[in-house]
């Protein structure tokens, strides 16, 4: 039984050290182009998150390699970034066909969310580590709680509209957590996720109709 379990810890070893030769060669390979060295970092960590979650290696990994750079140079942050898909693919010798399937295969399987601007260009963030959208989603929800107990205690109405615009002005013009460009498509984001922090508003009402009235 011992030896069962050193011969899974062999193999597992194999595979990360494997995973991170792989890794290392991707960054061997963007270093040939005239990249943000900055984005380096985020670039070779998408690949490497992609490789541990799906335990594959793709026919040509310096294709997804492309794909994360792709991803982590539209960030919401970087608008604009209006440089044609095809300008892109030319400068890493990449058909734009294999561009799109290789960011959306990373995209979807990391979770991704991709928005638009007004003109059409995509942008993507990782809601579960992006730092602005983690604090985004802690005071969506601290307000949604206080709009919550101002109609229990003061019989205030909740628009979620309303509420969802204030948030939203809050984090873009006051905090600047976003883009102002870019208001419309977070403002859809958030306000989806205000509806379901007032899923509770039924119960509220009744709460209150139950007590208080």
């Amino acid at each position: 039984m011992l030896e069962l379990v050193n011969e899974n810890i062999e193999v597992l070893n194999t595979k990360e050290r494997i995973t991170i030769d792989l890794i290392k060669d991707g960054e061997e390979f963007l270093e040939q182009f005239n990249i943000n060295h900055e984005l380096m970092m985020d670039t070779v960590s998408i690949v490497y998150k992609f490789l541990r979650i799906t335990g594959k290696v793709p026919h040509n990994l310096y294709k997804f390699f492309i794909a994360a750079y792709y991803i982590v140079s539209h960030h919401p942050r970087a608008f604009p970034v209006h440089e044609p898909k095809k300008s892109f693919c030319q400068k890493f010798g990449i058909a734009q066909s294999s561009l799109e399937y290789s960011v959306e295969k990373l995209a979807s399987t990391l979770g991704f969310i991709r928005i638009l601007d007004d003109m059409n260009f995509p942008y993507y963030f990782l809601p579960k580590s992006d730092l602005g959208f983690k604090v985004a989603k802690r005071i969506l929800k601290d307000d949604v709680e206080r709009a919550m107990m101002n109609f229990l205690l003061y019989s205030r109405p909740i628009n979620s509209q309303i509420l969802c615009e204030e948030l939203v002005t809050k984090l873009i013009f006051e905090m600047e957590l976003f883009p102002e460009e870019l208001f419309r498509q977070f403002y859809e984001i958030l306000f989806e996720m205000v509806e379901e922090g007032l899923s509770d508003y039924t119960e509220y009402v009744q709460l209150q109709q139950q007590f208080f009235i």
